[in-house]
């Protein structure tokens, strides 16, 4: 699979399929359950102290929900669209917030009551979205069938793969040369909790909210390198969504729609993916459903507070505007420039883009007029390497370039004469040099502005939340599947997540995130549709 063809299928989905969608499920929704995000916050703090008896307690199924839309993928998301977007993100990441806390209350409600004129009533029975509808019998079978497929393959390759990728990002660059066993790891210990059942799940919650606050503590250590700065984000963020986000240091700066695009690819795509699936995880808790539908409002609500603390100190402690030794994919994440852009609006002017031939020999470019540029900014002394039997050599290649990507390449022949190679050589061709950081090396960076051991903590907190996602997701795909399929096959089902994060891991799957957030995009666009739909007996229920 192209992995470059999967992100380009993935912009226009959640841009204009996914995000209308949620949009309107969440204001009928927001109307019709009287703003449940508002109206029950207090009730679901008080809850979080409930017991549940044995098994998974009302906080630990939250936490468990809240980790699978809040893990690496949604923290390096976050930082990404920072990169994109500057100070400017952070409205949107409230907004996406509110928007997605009625959503998980609804959820709730349908995954932990019984289809209409069914006596089983029992959370066993129904215990997700996708048995609730299978439950409902005729053509709303299909409907749950349909959902369970997805939730399976979202589970695989974004509650998996995108969060090991993000893992792996992050590892990377803190602990070099670590990123298999640390992430194969972390995927190990997720197969484990999903597998488990009753006996690991609570194991998971408690590891989970050690996570959490590990998260958090990392963040707050951040603000040590800059405290004022930090604090002066909130005070530009609304501006620069409205307005557009100045320039800062080498960083060139972004126009309002672009700070929204980055928003939603980045931000909304991690908090919203498990849509579908988070209410089998709040199924697995005792108690009143009214609670623990109170509960689920408070998912967003943190992740948000998390994402808000990194936002803050990835702009204030001065990381965005800041050029490090960095490696970028050619095809993915830079352009060539005729001239070098310096701010968003000469970025914007296409003439700009270079067109035309171009050789690069030795690493170098036979073109000393030619620019680099990634995303926000420009990379200084860059350098063009490829992977040949699994190192990094200077790069020997032609390309033709149309407005500042290639769409040739060119390789030496048997005789040293240029001859025509398969376009997917490309996808082997890295751009290094200083430039600025991209989400998981702005993590990095920010937080090593504090102290050096402050990334180390930070590594150690994606580890334990990754591995909880990995055996959250899998617990919650495998409670999606009808409760009469063989054990086996539920079990190879709770799996797919750990697997998925394995081979993320192992840096041969870069389809894999991309793909999960099509998949993704496919389940919450569907459950977002079917909570509209059964607005109606949501309200009922919530009387």
């Amino acid at each position: 699979m192209d992995p470059v063809a999967l992100a380009d299928l993935r912009e226009p989905l959640w841009y204009y399929v996914v995000t209308p969608i949620l949009g309107l499920a969440a204001l009928v929704l927001t109307i019709r359950l009287r703003a449940p995000q508002w109206r029950r916050f207090a009730d679901g703090v008080r809850a979080v102290r409930g017991g549940g008896g044995e098994g998974v307690s009302p906080g630990q199924a939250a936490t468990l929900a809240t980790v699978t839309a809040f893990a690496a993928a949604s923290a390096v998301g976050a930082m990404t669209a920072v990169t994109l977007g500057g100070a400017g993100t952070l409205p949107w990441l409230w907004l996406f917030g509110i928007v997605l806390a009625p959503l998980r209350y609804a959820e709730v409600w349908l995954a932990r009551t019984d289809a209409p004129g069914k006596s089983g009533g029992d959370v066993e029975v129904t215990g997700s979205l996708a048995r609730r509808f299978f439950r409902m019998g005729d053509r709303w079978r299909l409907v749950g069938a349909l959902v369970a497929a997805l939730a399976v393959g979202a589970g695989f390759a974004w509650g998996g793969g995108a969060n090991g990728d993000a893992l792996a990002r992050v590892t990377e660059i803190v602990l070099p040369g670590s990123t298999l066993a640390l992430v194969g790891g972390a995927a190990v210990v997720g197969a484990v909790l999903a597998v488990g059942g009753s006996r690991t799940l609570p194991i998971a919650g408690w590891l989970g909210a050690a996570g959490l606050v590990a998260l958090v503590v990392a963040a707050l250590w951040g603000f040590a390198s800059d405290p004022g700065g930090c604090f002066a984000v909130l005070g530009r963020a609304f501006a620069d969504a409205l307005e557009g986000a100045p320039q800062i240091d080498h960083w060139t700066g972004a126009f309002a729609g672009e700070i929204a695009r980055a928003s939603v690819a980045y931000m909304l795509v991690p908090l919203a993916a498990p849509t579908g699936v988070s209410g089998a995880l709040h199924s697995l808790a005792g108690g009143k459903t009214r609670d623990q539908a109170a509960l689920a409002v408070l998912g967003p609500f943190f992740c948000a507070v998390a994402a808000t603390l990194l936002v803050m100190v990835g702009v204030g402690s001065g990381a965005l505007g800041t050029r490090v030794e960095g490696q970028r994919a050619l095809m993915e994440d830079t352009r060539i420039y005729r001239i070098a852009a310096e701010s968003a609006s000469q970025r914007a002017e296409s003439d700009r883009l270079y067109d035309g031939m171009e050789r690069i020999l030795e690493g170098e470019s036979r073109n000393p007029t030619i620019s680099v540029g990634t995303a926000r900014g420009m990379v200084h002394e860059p350098r063009f390497v490829q992977m040949k039997e699994g190192a990094l050599v200077p790069a020997d290649i032609a390309l033709r370039m149309v407005k500042g990507r290639p769409d040739r390449i060119l390789v030496p022949g048997r005789y040293g004469a240029l001859q025509e190679a398969d376009l997917a050589l490309l996808n082997d061709v890295y751009v290094t040099g200083q430039m600025l950081p991209d989400g998981a090396g702005l993590l990095a960076a920010s937080l090593e502005a504090a102290h050096d051991l402050a990334p180390r903590l930070l590594l150690a907190a994606l580890l334990a939340l990754a591995a909880v996602a990995f055996g959250a997701w899998g617990a919650g795909v495998a409670r999606s599947l009808s409760a009469k399929l063989p054990p086996p096959v539920r079990i190879g089902a709770a799996l797919l997540p750990a697997i998925g994060g394995g081979l993320a891991a192992t840096g041969l799957t870069p389809w894999i995130a991309p793909l999960g957030a099509l998949l993704a995009g496919a389940l919450v666009t569907l459950s977002a549709l079917l909570l509209l739909v059964r607005a109606g007996e949501i309200a009922k229920l919530d009387r």
